[in-house]
């Protein structure tokens, strides 16, 4: 299955979908929470991470190779900065809208696609939050229907915050606590030096065949 997802928490690696967003609650629930990433072919090793959600902007906090990767999304702005404390240095990127993935009865909701068959499983409590349990399905040949995913959406927050894949990929908050972010999480620390972003094939004329 294409490991691209379209829903919910996925926004907290801010991989976004082009054309599969919508745009900030304007009653935004400020609140930080643990985002923790269960792979299948990994289960034993999941990834943890943090997210902030503020008015100024939205932080993640992770590690690649065991290195500590940070992402400040500033929306007012359209600004991304990729930050990498252990070097002290951060990657800009400009001109990007920051945008939500969208929830099952959204108008621009992937269920509004005849590929996807949603249906609410019922209210149900996650992590202590009360949430609307969705199930998603992928409509094949012949109307067959096959599983794809359960997503369990927050009205509060207006976020999915728990992710369940078909092919084991799971994504969950945890230990969410509502309330007032510090603009400072969502500005650059003093004294790191910016570098310039790795070059696309397009830019350096190379053609991947």
């Amino acid at each position: 299955m294409n490991r691209r997802r379209v829903w919910g928490i996925v926004l907290l690696t801010l991989a976004f979908v082009p054309g599969l967003s919508r745009a900030a609650p304007q009653q935004l629930v400020e609140f930080s929470a643990e985002v923790t990433r269960t792979d299948a072919s990994h289960p034993e090793t999941p990834t943890t991470g943090m997210m902030y959600v503020g008015r100024a902007g939205i932080r993640t906090e992770t590690s690649q190779d065991k290195q500590a990767v940070w992402m400040i999304f500033k929306p007012t702005s359209k600004l991304v900065w990729t930050v990498f404390p252990q070097q002290r240095t951060y990657m800009e990127r400009t001109g990007l809208a920051l945008e939500w993935p969208p929830l099952p009865e959204d108008e621009n909701s992937p269920c509004r696609d005849k590929k996807f068959s949603c249906k609410k499983v019922g209210v149900e409590t996650v992590n202590g939050r009360s949430t609307l349990h969705w199930s998603i399905q992928l409509v094949g040949e012949k109307g067959k229907e096959s599983g794809y995913a359960h997503l369990w959406v927050d009205p509060r927050l207006n976020v999915a915050i728990r992710e369940s894949y078909a092919d084991g990929l799971t994504v969950e908050m945890r230990r969410i606590q509502e309330g007032v972010q510090p603009a400072s999480l969502f500005e650059l620390p003093a004294g790191y030096q910016q570098v310039a972003l790795p070059a696309s094939p397009a830019s350096t004329g190379v053609n991947k065949k």
